[in-house]
């Protein structure tokens, strides 16, 4: 299966599942191609290790989750 991914513009491969069991998770399997899905979880270990987010604390989450939506242009 294929999508046009909302980050790069380019028709390519999707996700085979989706990543989070949310809605969030089904609408990057819909909209994002697997390489910048892959692109997003290097920066978001790099923004996790930077920021030091502790992901228990819900508002480090909401933050690491703003920053997921901005980086694969889901807004």
């Amino acid at each position: 299966m294929t999508v046009t991914c909302s980050c790069c513009g380019v028709e390519a491969e999707a996700l085979e599942r989706a990543p989070m069991p949310t809605a969030l998770g089904r609408q990057v399997q819909a909209r994002v191609c697997r390489g910048c899905f892959k692109r997003w979880q290097a920066m978001q270990v790099m923004l996790i290790n930077e920021h030091r987010l502790n992901l228990l604390d819900p508002e480090a989450r909401r933050a690491l989750e703003g920053e997921m939506r901005a980086f694969l242009h889901l807004e």
